[in-house]
């Protein structure tokens, strides 16, 4: 249990920077840190880059020493020996996307009804400026520290983590390790993501042939929208089986002489959610099972069979579930023709305790006559609800707001995956809305200073047990 006298010099404290920690805060958001293409000693592009010089440049004005490692990621550290703790933040932010639905400019700080808005507030700059200021706060309630607590600042986190795998070939892993790039109470577990590439070559001898088709950008999102053109001698016919077709999506026709274009519109969503959104490239696959291509037709029925009926992997014969991170999703996330070849790119998130060589070969035997390959794996975390890691985590979190809610599980990703021994905790709290990934991003500041006050109160006991 914490000396209360610790509490109340905690409060005091972040009060005291709080409005310094605001100021910081927007210099860190007016950086443009969406990813970009490589340059010179910028990895990931100029923004990410500059948005770590300026975050280790205002930790040096806070009396660290900071380490810039190659521009992929950085830390600032107190203590000089001990255990070693780490805190992994990132800097790096997804694009702003329509700038029109924004009411505040993305890349300026701008603070109205109780809520600080800008890319990058909940997801991860605040949390990571909160964190800097944790330490800077811990360090002047702690003059001889027994460990080591080192911040870590990523800058590609929003695309495969490139940053932390490379920074821990030049640095050690830590003893334990916490991310603010999640939810409180904390994450304990963490579904396997795997992603495969399913393809195989369409005739083009027939009178009905697919010249064109493309659905999204990622496969950790459901498409929103699917485009495919038909070149036919039944134009007429096809018109009007799409404007009469009955789907959960809705579809859109054009006829320009013997071609045909199609679209189906669904609705987007996280890819570890899929069926919360609408898959447009399912829905194109369903429309097109219906007409007649010929050779092609069991192609695109098995397409439609396989990965387009469901969003728990039925069709491919490997749905399940754990009692600890629930059921395996299966995402549709791109669809396209690629030269002659069409081309599906699923994601799917596993339970824990599944077998990603079990899956691929059940999906392999599902998909004979299609080219399965596994384009990405990134194993599951799991840190039982037992371990100290998590008891004192979940300790400081019920002390500091009371809620006595469960450790989550779930089918993201978060930064705890590249360490050991870590988890994900904070920064947002339950039931919290931060449009975090959606324009007008935003953050409330009490919750902002609720959570630097727990991460104070975690780096203390760090330094201090």
């Amino acid at each position: 249990m914490q000396d209360k006298g610790i509490d109340v010099k905690i409060n005091e404290l972040v009060d005291k920077y709080f409005d310094e920690i605001l100021t910081s805060l927007g210099k860190v958001v007016k950086i443009n840190s969406v990813m970009g293409e490589t340059k010179g000693s910028y990895p990931f592009g100029e923004g990410p880059a500059k948005a770590l010089e300026e975050t280790l440049k205002i930790a040096e004005g806070l009396g660290f020493e900071t380490v810039n490692v190659d521009n992929y990621a950085g830390h600032v550290e107190y203590g000089n020996g001990g255990k070693l703790y780490d805190i992994l933040a990132h800097l790096d932010v997804v694009p702003e996307g329509d700038l029109s639905r924004w009411e505040s400019h993305p890349y300026e700080l701008s603070i109205r009804d109780g809520k600080m808005y800008g890319r990058g507030v909940s997801d991860d700059k605040g949390p990571a400026i909160g964190s800097l200021y944790a330490l800077k706060i811990a360090s002047e309630l702690v003059d001889n520290p027994k460990n080591r607590v080192r911040l870590v600042f990523g800058t590609n986190e929003e695309n495969g983590s490139l940053c932390l795998k490379y920074y821990f070939t030049k640095q050690p892993y830590p003893d334990a390790a916490v991310t603010p790039d999640g939810d409180f109470p904390l994450v304990f577990a963490e579904k396997g993501i795997v992603t495969y590439v399913i393809s195989k070559k369409l005739s083009n001898d027939y009178s009905t042939k697919i010249i064109e088709l493309k659905a999204g950008t990622a496969s950790n999102v459901v498409p929103e929208e699917c485009v495919a053109v038909l070149h036919t001698d039944k134009a007429k016919e096809i018109a009007y089986l799409v404007a009469n077709y009955k789907s959960a999506c809705k579809y859109e026709c054009a006829v320009d002489g013997d071609n045909v274009t199609i679209k189906s519109f669904g609705k987007s969503a996280h890819g570890a959610h899929p069926s919360a959104g609408i898959n447009a490239a399912a829905g194109m696959l369903e429309l097109l099972s219906r007409i007649d291509l010929g050779p092609n037709n069991c192609t695109i029925r098995t397409l439609y069979k396989r990965l387009g009926k469901d969003y728990n992997g039925i069709g491919l014969g490997i749905s399940g579930r754990d009692d600890v991170s629930r059921e395996l999703t299966c995402n549709l996330g791109i669809l396209k023709l690629d030269g002659e070849e069409i081309k599906a790119v699923i994601n799917i998130r596993h339970p824990i305790f599944f077998n990603v060589d079990m899956i691929t070969s059940q999906i392999e035997e599902a998909m004979k006559g299609f080219k399965v390959e596994r384009a990405s794996y990134s194993k599951p975390l799991y840190v039982s609800k037992d371990s100290d890691l998590v008891k004192l985590l979940l300790e400081i979190y019920r002390e500091e707001t009371k809620d006595d809610t469960e450790p989550l599980a779930i089918g993201g990703g978060t930064y705890a995956r590249n360490v050991p021994y870590g988890v994900a905790y904070g920064a947002t709290f339950p039931c919290e809305e931060t449009h975090m990934h959606e324009p007008n991003e935003n953050w409330s500041l009490e919750s902002f200073k609720k959570f630097i006050k727990i991460y104070v109160k975690l780096i203390y006991r760090w330094l201090t047990e």
